[in-house]
């Protein structure tokens, strides 16, 4: 007897062929539906193990984010925590060192200026590269209450080192490192012609060394390119490439008026170069 297949057909020669050829059939189809389970079993086997691992990975990501540390600055100083989220209140506490109560905070975003004042207990979204300010609203001591001096004061506040130029007594420069914009992470020098009833009149502008931007002394041009001068007195009592920055502060007139809401607009400044 001879039996000929072709997949699921079957074929039989011989005695009882119809029966033969039904039972065979039906058994090769059998067959066939058993290995199909077997294969859609192994399949979703192989289904619920790749969930697994995509499960297993996006928990690993969510760890890993969640221990890795963000990076900002405080009134110019750098700052790391592992924590994401903290209230403005926290931030002057922990990394600036002050009282809340006398004290509010300002983030940078760009030429924006986002206030907390008021709004102490309202959570922040931290991430990379925020730049904060803290805003005294405390009594002001009177050892060093205007000029140049009551300047210097509020920049040793901030944690700068002011110096004062030779010869001219008004004319305050310190190291500053960028927090924003195209620049952060580099320390230049900032100059200041500070007037004498200061902190009712702000200082102009900055006087930037090394030079960043072209001489360019017309206001023709938008910043940063316009308004852009020599810079001699910084030049020759400080030494090295000055220039000077024609930016005053926008509003000082509606301002707390003070060296770190100042500070604020220069900042401002950094993140649009």
């Amino acid at each position: 007897m001879e039996t000929l297949r072709n997949d699921n057909i079957c074929f039989t020669g011989g005695k009882n062929m119809p029966n033969q050829t039904e039972d065979n059939c039906e058994k090769h189809a059998q067959a066939h539906l058993k290995q199909a389970e077997t294969e859609l079993a192994i399949a979703r086997k192989a289904e619920l193990a790749a969930l697994h691992e995509m499960e297993e990975a996006e928990r690993e990501i969510r760890e890993a984010e969640a221990h890795r540390e963000v990076d900002f600055t405080v009134d110019g100083e750098e700052c790391e925590t592992r924590r994401h989220e903290m209230t403005a209140n926290d931030i002057i506490r922990e990394f600036g060192k002050q009282d809340p109560a006398n004290n509010y905070l300002v983030e940078i975003q760009g030429t924006r200026k986002e206030s907390y004042e008021g709004r102490g207990n309202e959570k922040i979204r931290l991430r990379d590269g925020l730049c904060f300010l803290i805003i005294s609203t405390g009594p002001k001591t009177v050892s060093a209450c205007v000029g140049a001096a009551a300047f210097s004061e509020g920049l040793r506040g901030l944690g700068y080192e002011p110096q004062v130029l030779a010869n001219f007594p008004n004319h305050i420069f310190f190291n500053f490192l960028v927090g924003i914009g195209r620049f952060a992470g580099q320390t230049v020098r900032l100059g200041f012609v500070v007037p004498a009833d200061f902190p009712n009149i702000a200082p102009s502008g900055p006087h930037v060394s090394p030079h960043i931007q072209p001489i360019h002394t017309s206001n023709d041009k938008p910043h940063p390119a316009g308004g852009v001068h020599p810079s001699g007195d910084f030049q020759q009592g400080a030494g090295g490439d000055w220039q000077y920055w024609s930016r005053p502060h926008p509003d000082w007139g509606r301002s707390k008026k003070t060296v770190a809401a100042y500070m604020a607009h220069i900042l401002g400044l950094w993140a649009t170069q």
